[in-house]
């Protein structure tokens, strides 16, 4: 499991580091310890800047409404920071107890599936979960997605078997999907597979790279290629939806992803497209924002 790999990792990298400071450089073991922590912490942290600096280079062409000036950019560096911060640290370790127990059957109204994505797991969506919880959604499913360089065909396989375990578990023939960045796609490849689409009422996708993003190139494994723009996986998909998407899809997006390059990569063609500005890649779970538009458009048939 993802969640256990990640505590796991992240225990031996302050190993390593702490035993490197307390033996090369004379520190004492507390020290070793506090000091490792803040590097690996300090790492997170500049990968979140330097991924400012990398989709600000490769950004799609933004309207004069979207403009946040100085105050927005400072807050939107704070936020999306504080956002990797919970998310690795936090939301990703603890995820076998944050989504535990399962959620009750639904008395009126459609299960809703929370699909993350890359290099995530179910965790992540602690922040929406609670505010749809605090506003009568409750039937909330998540699943995690692995193994983490997994090529996007087999992951939309077990979203399959997930959707077939809460339709058998609820009684009710279809469900929601919302989907985070790479799960979008796990989702649209999913609803191209033979009667998938009757068993999903709508899918909302958050950051999605529909287009691809050019910070897939960064990184080698199946799914980040085929995330890459105009990957032969990404043209081929939208060839199958040459008709439109196949169910009702709303992809909410931000002008200022940072993980997402070009940002109107999470556009897509016969879905409503809804932008956003000065929110972070991480940080949609948490924005009041984001949070308020995927509770709209979960009531929309409610």
């Amino acid at each position: 499991m993802l969640a256990r790999k990640l505590l796991l990792s992240f225990f031996m990298e302050i190993a390593v580091l702490s035993t490197a400071a307390h033996y090369g450089l004379g520190f004492s073991i507390a020290l070793s310890i506090t000091a490792a922590a803040l590097c690996i912490v300090i790492v997170r942290v500049a990968a979140a800047l330097v991924s400012f600096l990398l989709t600000e280079t490769f950004r799609s062409p933004r309207s004069e409404s979207t403009h946040i000036g100085m105050r927005g950019w400072l807050r939107l560096l704070y936020a999306e920071v504080w956002a990797v911060l919970r998310v690795f640290f936090v939301l990703h370790p603890l995820e076998p107890w944050l989504n535990r127990p399962e959620p009750p059957v639904p008395a009126t109204g459609t299960p809703v599936l929370l699909v993350h994505g890359f290099f995530s797991n179910g965790g992540y969506w602690w922040g929406i979960k609670r505010y749809l919880r605090r506003n009568g959604i409750v039937a909330l499913y998540t699943l995690n997605l692995e193994p983490l360089f997994a090529d996007i065909d087999e992951l939309a396989e077990q979203l399959a078997q997930r959707v077939a375990a809460i339709r058998r578990a609820s009684g009710r023939p279809r469900v929601v999907l919302v989907a985070h960045s790479m799960g979008g796609l796990v989702c649209r490849a999913y609803l191209q597979r033979n009667g998938a689409a009757g068993h999903v009422a709508r899918l909302v996708t958050l950051g999605t790279p529909h287009a691809g993003t050019v910070l897939a190139r960064l990184l080698p494994g199946p799914n980040l290629r085929q995330m890459r723009p105009r990957s032969g996986w990404l043209m081929a998909l939208r060839e199958r939806e040459r008709g439109g998407p196949a169910v009702a899809t709303t992809c909410i997006y931000s002008v200022h992803d940072n993980i997402i390059a070009p940002q109107d990569s999470g556009t897509l063609p016969g879905a409503k497209n809804i932008p956003v500005a000065g929110v972070g890649h991480l940080e949609m779970t948490f924005s009041p924002i984001i949070q308020d538009l995927v509770l709209q458009t979960l009531t929309i048939d409610a």
